[in-house]
């Protein structure tokens, strides 16, 4: 006997029938005399996969047996072979009905919000208590709670890591565990832990704001859901975007333990810093081979630490941050000019005065620049770390410099890749002659290069 009762026999089906597979081959070998089947789209919903079959068994003199037509057919008989091919043409007429219904129901959906698929971690669905035919959505508050905490940690730049570690740690269930999903297979017979991945997978979901994301005609849609959010959506953004950060790689020499370390560089070759080993205390080296520059860690990091301070410490900092060039004014006002015209096209159509193919016509022309320039308008995405350490403290320098000590060293690089254009260590000029506070500062001034971003 040969099954495949949970596999689609239908052109849009991409699983492999195993079975189906040994059957062929049995068929070739000549071992059996009759095929019997439930119906004959259970066999293909392909007509040029059923016809080469019905000719294989014609061969063979094997005969079709179809249990729901109470029928014996023989392929060799003229009009039972006839029928065999209007059945098999017969079925995938109704696949691609099915598949057709399906597609509209789906598009339906997306315009309409409603959720697809299996519910994300963190929600379940429930009856509406207002409608008992409908199923609605609701956030499961013990992996609501956690799902909010993943994100929070991510904003605020903790390592993804170090976030599924702990939460193995305390013994959270994980999504795969927590939604009773079968990864026999994958995990090997253990019980499925936290990943980097399900974490990054977590913080890249829309559903946890309410949206649902779709590609259509090649740009993202992000279309308000009817279910109930779990996390602010400034918080999941600020996440998002920073696990989409192009300038943060997900492998780092270093590990995040030194704040220069693999973001600094040489002044003398443009090499990474790195920590240079067997020393203390600790110092930066260049990474390259000729090892040009050398300086101690921790004078390095209080001097950053200190110009950060500082920095965060005046109050057009954000203003410096988000501000427009002149390149970008001319694209918020091309931005603006294309959106009016696209809507004016869309008034037009639904006055009848523009027809379908003019519109789309107009769509092919507007659309993709709109988008374009969408994109190149994104806006600066603030580190939560950053503002972390400048929220209510009105400048005030002292209460900044605590913060920046109480963050983490991942934090801090992030900071630091939101305020810096570049920091370089130079060449030495005065080696061994830091023995005074008033010597090492001088040096430090000397030897730190750096350019704040958006600032001439």
């Amino acid at each position: 006997m040969y099954r495949d009762n949970d596999i689609s026999a239908s052109r849009y089906s991409s699983k492999e029938r195993a079975d189906w597979t040994r059957l062929h081959n049995t068929l070739v070998n000549g071992e059996i005399d009759v095929l019997i089947l439930y119906e004959t789209s259970r066999a293909w919903r392909k007509v040029y996969e059923w016809v080469p079959l019905v000719e294989l068994c014609a061969e063979n003199k094997v005969l079709i047996h179809v249990t729901s037509d109470r029928r014996t057919y023989d392929p060799n008989d003229d009009r039972d072979w006839e029928t065999l091919l209007e059945d098999g043409i017969d079925s995938e007429k109704e696949s691609r009905k099915i598949s057709k219904r399906v597609r509209r129901a789906m598009d339906a959906n997306k315009e309409q919000g409603k959720p697809h698929a299996t519910p994300a971690y963190g929600y379940e669905i429930q009856i509406d208590p207002a409608d008992h035919r409908t199923k609605i959505r609701v956030p499961v508050p013990e992996q609501a709670a956690i799902v909010k905490e993943v994100i929070r940690r991510v904003a605020q730049s903790d390592p993804i890591t170090a976030i599924a570690r702990d939460l193995n740690e305390r013994g959270i269930p994980s999504p795969s565990v927590a939604l009773g999903l079968n990864t026999e297979k994958r995990s090997k017979g253990k019980t499925p832990l936290w990943s980097p991945a399900m974490i990054r997978k977590m913080c890249k979901n829309v559903a946890y704001i309410g949206k649902r994301e779709y590609v259509e005609d090649g740009r993202t849609i992000f279309a308000d859901g009817t279910w109930e959010p779990i996390v602010d959506e400034e918080l999941f953004w600020k996440a998002r975007n920073l696990l989409s950060d192009p300038t943060r790689k997900t492998t780092k020499p270093g590990r995040n333990k030194y704040l220069l370390g693999f973001l600094g560089t040489c002044d003398v070759c443009g090499s990474y810093l790195a920590r240079m080993g067997g020393r203390d205390p600790y110092r930066y080296r260049c990474n390259a081979d000729k090892s040009c520059v050398t300086i101690r860690m921790d004078w390095t990091d209080m001097f950053i630490g200190e110009l950060v301070c500082q920095r965060l410490a005046k109050k057009d900092i954000y203003e410096l941050l988000t501000r427009q060039d002149d390149a970008d004014k001319a694209r918020v006002v091309e931005l603006e000019a294309l959106r009016a015209d696209h809507t004016t096209a869309l008034d037009l159509r639904a006055k009848g005065k523009l027809s379908l193919l003019a519109l789309s016509q107009e769509e092919e022309r507007l659309l993709p620049r709109i988008a374009e320039l969408e994109q190149a308008l994104r806006p600066v995405t603030i580190p939560k770390a950053l503002e972390d350490l400048t929220r209510d403290a009105q400048g005030n320098l002292q209460t900044i410099r605590a913060r920046w000590a109480a963050l983490a060293i991942p934090a801090k690089r992030d900071v630091l890749r939101t305020l810096f254009k570049s920091i370089s260590i130079k060449k030495t000029k005065t080696p061994g002659q830091h023995k005074t506070g008033e010597q090492v500062e001088r040096m430090l001034i000397e030897r730190v290069a750096f350019e704040w971003l958006n600032e001439s």
